[in-house]
């Protein structure tokens, strides 16, 4: 494949104005649960490591929210595990850790490629969103107005 120049590009949104509709595992596990709704959308669920507990936590589907629901008592500072619920899978970014503690990241994978990053450590909320196809994202801007297929 040859060698493509690529550009970077920052889109400033505001907070909370973004909906997760499809989240998977890197083995194609649908991540959405519709039994468990937060602010009335599906939750993004995900199997939660803490020391020697396991259990389920659910993620606000609202990008930049963090109405998240568990039910481990997990230590302000500690950092967990996320693991797909279905196939257990860890959903561990390799090489990846948080700008802002430094402590390593989770990866949830969206359609056409994209990609949820997210801080382990409880008490940060450092995120990223990548939207990995930017021709298609810009051809799907000015055909419709709108993300949503992206996530």
């Amino acid at each position: 494949m040859p060698d493509r120049k690529r550009e970077r590009v920052e889109i400033e949104i505001p907070s909370k104005a973004i909906r997760i509709k499809n989240a998977g595992c890197p083995n194609g596990h649908s991540l959405m649960d519709p039994d468990h709704k937060i602010n009335g959308y599906p939750s993004v669920k995900v199997l939660i490591r803490y020391k020697d507990q396991e259990g389920l936590i659910y993620l606000d589907p609202i990008y930049g929210s963090f109405k998240n629901i568990h039910v481990l008592n997990v230590s302000q500072g500690d950092v967990v595990d996320f693991y797909c619920p279905e196939c257990k899978t860890s959903l561990t970014a390799a090489g990846k850790i948080c700008r802002e503690c430094s402590s390593r990241m989770f990866a949830i994978h969206l359609p056409h490629g994209g990609i949820i990053e997210g801080c382990l450590k409880n008490g940060c909320h450092y995120h990223n969103l990548r939207l990995i196809d930017g021709n298609e994202l810009l051809k799907k801007l000015d055909e419709e107005d709108m993300l949503d297929s992206y996530l």
